[in-house]
Order: C-alpha cells, then structure tokens, then sequence
C-alpha cells in the first residue's frame, strides 16, 4: 500500500503537491520491488564485440529490462554502442605500463529522460514529461601485473553488465576480453526469502526452512554424492547386464564373481584362460593369439626344450655381454678371447699388468696391494738394491757356494769370513722382539721381557678403520709424541730382565707396533 496525500475541498494545490502525489504511488511500487528482493537484469544488455570491425567499444543487446536495488526500472528500448577508451568522466582506460593489465566495469543505473518542453507561470521553460531513462556508466580499476590486476568494485545503485580485460597496447576488445562472471542478473526473489515445507523430506534437512537453505543442502549432498565423501551407491543397488563369462546382474556380484574366476587354480580352469593376448612375433619362435594361459604354456615348453638341450645351446658369440675394465668386446666369445690374448701378451701394459695381487706382509719388506708386474718390479728392485747395497763387504761371499766352513782361504784365516749360512757380524744390530696390537685410548701395556737388554726400542702406529688398521704405518705421525715407550730392568737371584712397556697416551684407538733391536749376537 502507498502513502498518500488527501486533497480537500477548495484546496489550492501546489506543484510541490501534486509531484508529490505521483512520487508517493511511483515509491510504493518501487517499495514492493525492493521488499521481496527483486533486482537484476531482465533480458538484453547481452555485451560482444564491437561489429563489424571490433574497435575500443562493445555492442549491447535490446530491448534491456532491469530493476535496481531501489526498485527502479530500467528500459532499453534499441541496441547500444559503449565507447570504452574512456571512463565516464572521460579519463583514458589505456594500459600505460608493458606487462600489465586494467579491469574495466560497465554498469547500468536508472536516469530519467526530460521532455515536452512548456513554459510556467513565470515564464521559466520546464519540462513536462520525465520518462524513465537509462545511463551506460563505464568504470576503470588501477593497473596491475598481468593476472593480479584488481576488478572494480560493486554499486550499490548501479547493475553491472560486465568486466572486460585490457593490456598494453590492445587496441580492440574481443569476446575474450569480455567476463560476465559477476554479471548481477535479474533475480526474482532472494532464496532466503521464500519458504519451503520440509516436514516430509527423507533425505534433504535444511538448516531453515528457505529455498536458500535447502538448495544448499541439495549442494552437500550432490558434493558429496559426486565426490565419493558420502551419500554413495553401493555396489549392490547398480545393475550389470551380464556378460562374456560374467552372468551376475549386479556390479557387486559382478566383481566378486570376476576375481574368484580370475583368481582360479583350478586344472584345466585357471583363472589366465579368462585373460586374452594378441601375437607375438619372434624368430625362431612366434606365439598366436590365445589366452595368457596357453602362451605361457607354449612358452615353458620351448623353455624346458631349450635348457634341456644336450646340443644347439647358444653359442658364446651370439651372448651379449657389457665392456668391463679393460675389456671392450660385446659378447662372450670375444670377451674370453679378448682376455686370453691379453693375458699370453709380454706388453708392459697387458700380462702380469693385468692380474691383480693382494698385500704381502713381510719384514723388513712388505708389498702393497698391486699387481703382479708392480710386485716382481718392486721385488727385483729391492733384491738388486740389496745385493749392490753396503750391506755387504769384499769379506762376504755367496751363502750358496759354499759347501763347508773354511779353515783358510786366500791365505786368510777363517775367523776374517762369516761362518756358512751368516750373512753378518757383530758389528750389525739385529732384530729380538716385533709385535703389534690394538690400543686403546690411554692404555698402558707389558709388551714382553727381554733376557738381553735392547739398544733400540722403536714404535709407530696405524689408524684403525671399523677395527681393521689402514694401509698407512705412521713411523713419526702427529699423535709419535702421545706414545710412550720405556724399558725396566728387573734383578732376581742374579739375574737380568728386560721389560718393555708401551703406553698410548692420545685420544684415539690406535694400532702400534713395538719393535727391539740388540747390536752383536
């Protein structure tokens, strides 16, 4: 119901009240409109491409019906061009910066449409007819970065038709560029607004009793119909028309019925009867389509007839194999040949340089891990290093010509030689004691008790690995001033001992050796 006025009789009426009289009837339907929610564009106002030769401006569809949030209508009677290149108070929308974006907003708000001129009492013209109008408002945001460029905000007494995109240097608006993704189209009612029964609903349990709520519920459920989260069908209530070997009609009893077919051992019934396989060609042998079951049988008869061939296995040359090391044949025949020659070779690079040896220990001499060339290299080093050494003088001669000791040789008498089988006299030291083992940190430790007291007690040391002492002997290392060495000598009955005791002082696990010298027999 509109307000109203109540002219009286013999009322002079002014123009103040009888505009007056029109605008409360104009408010009360506007009123209506607002009160049940109804808002939105109609029909038309539907924005393309500018046609023929798309340019800076969008084509608008007619007719237009609309109504604003005031309840105003709004009518476009024939099609309309918006020019776009500026914004409604005629600032540029171009895009000023390369790699950028602005978003454009073409709104829709109600304006009257002044007509019928006439002149009043005081000669003022006026305008007698004020018919509803309409006005294209075009918006502009700021420039942003391509793909973060921000949108126009929303009007509250303006309808938006829609967003469009410009970059850089565009200089035509495409559908592309068009989004009518926040479009405020006609909307009759707020679904809030309307009530819905829901007393007898099995499934659907709104929150309130509105159109809105139960919508959004039938949301929920769908979602989490769609999504598997709830609300799904069990197997059982889906229909399966039977086929090939599945007779079961529905997609419960289908699975269970294919995996127990699938899973089957039986003889003469198994499960890979039921999986079919193209051909497969090859030489010497080809397989045919069947089923998995009877290529793999096929397949473990040839199979057994090949391993359990006495003759025409495969020959070595026909047996691929990877070059290894030295070794850069690719089959097996032309490896093993590849080795012997290597191995027969006299080359300096190939023979005995190629068979490898572990580590010899020895005293005073040792060997390395290397290979058998690298050893009988170092040991005809050190032999002819030995025997063209000083260690030896014009006195001594060959242990192995002689047969007996000598009374006199060369007018000479015997005690100027070594006796047979000594390779020195007392003028050498000589090595009484050698041993080796794990200390640890701080350990102090008897190593052994001489009869004879020694003129040199020496000690190096190894790291240990995992228990196992490295390659590497240490005979002055940084921890030679952590390891004590001392020699105690011992009086009993007469008698005279030597004892040797090591101490290893540093912080680490440590593997020594302790070694004593005597000079003469």
């Amino acid at each position: 119901m509109a307000d109203r006025v109540d002219f009286y009789f013999r009322q002079r009426v002014t123009e103040a009240e009888l505009d007056l009289a029109c605008e409360l009837l104009e408010q009360a339907d506007r009123d209506l409109a607002a009160d049940i929610g109804i808002y939105g564009i109609v029909t038309g106002a539907v924005p393309t491409q500018h046609s023929p030769v798309p340019d800076l401006t969008v084509d608008l569809t007619s007719p237009t019906r609309a109504y604003d949030r005031l309840g105003q209508r709004i009518f476009i009677g024939t099609d309309q061009t918006v020019d776009c290149s500026v914004d409604l108070v005629g600032i540029p929308t171009a895009v000023a910066t390369p790699g950028n974006e602005r978003w454009l907003a073409l709104f829709l708000r109600f304006d009257r449409q002044l007509s019928d001129p006439r002149t009043d009492g005081n000669a003022q013209q006026v305008y007698f007819r004020r018919d509803e109008s309409f006005e294209i408002v075009v918006r502009q945001a700021p420039e942003g970065a391509l793909g973060a460029g921000t949108k126009v905000a929303l009007q509250q007494d303006e309808l938006l038709i829609c967003d469009l995109r410009l970059v850089h240097g565009q200089g035509q608006i495409l559908d592309a560029d068009i989004d009518l993704g926040r479009r405020q189209a006609f909307i009759f009612a707020e679904g809030d607004a309307v009530a819905v029964e829901s007393g007898t609903w099995n499934t659907l349990q709104p929150l309130v009793e509105t159109v809105q709520a139960a919508l959004d519920e039938t949301d929920a459920e769908l979602t989490d119909h769609f999504t598997g989260a709830a609300r799904r069908h069990p197997a059982t209530a889906i229909d399966f028309a039977p086929h090939a070997f599945i007779a079961a009609v529905t997609v419960q009893a289908a699975l269970v019925e294919l995996l127990d077919k699938l899973l089957a051992t039986a003889a003469g019934d198994p499960g890979s009867k039921r999986v079919g396989a193209d051909a497969a060609a090859g030489t010497p042998h080809a397989l045919g389509p069947g089923t998995v079951d009877s290529q793999l049988s096929q397949l473990l008869a040839w199979l057994n007839a090949h391993v359990g061939a006495i003759s025409g296995a495969h020959n070595a040359s026909a047996i691929a194999a990877l070059p290894h090391n030295y070794v850069s044949a690719t089959n097996v025949q032309a490896q093993l040949q590849e080795i012997v020659d290597d191995l027969e070779s006299r080359s300096s690079t190939r023979g005995a340089a190629l068979v490898g040896n572990a580590t010899m220990s020895g005293s005073p001499h040792s060997l390395s891990s290397n290979s058998v060339r690298s050893h009988l290299t170092s040991l005809l080093s050190l032999l002819n290093g030995h025997i063209n050494g000083g260690d030896h003088d014009a006195r001594y001669y060959n242990v192995g010509s002689q047969v007996d000791d000598a009374d006199t040789l060369d007018g000479q008498h015997a005690s100027a030689f070594a006796l047979a089988g000594h390779d020195h006299d007392g003028r050498y030291m000589r090595r009484t004691y050698l041993q080796s083992d794990v200390f640890a940190a701080g350990q102090s430790r008897v190593m052994t008790t001489l009869e004879d007291r020694p003129d040199l007690v020496t000690v190096s040391y190894n790291y240990l690995s995992s228990g196992v002492p490295q390659a590497t002997t240490y005979i002055r290392g940084a921890l030679t001033p952590d390891i004590r060495a001392w020699v105690t000598k011992q009086s009993a009955s007469g008698d005279k001992d030597y004892q040797v005791t090591v101490q290893n002082l540093s912080s680490s696990e440590l593997y020594i050796n302790v070694a004593a010298y005597r000079v003469g027999t």
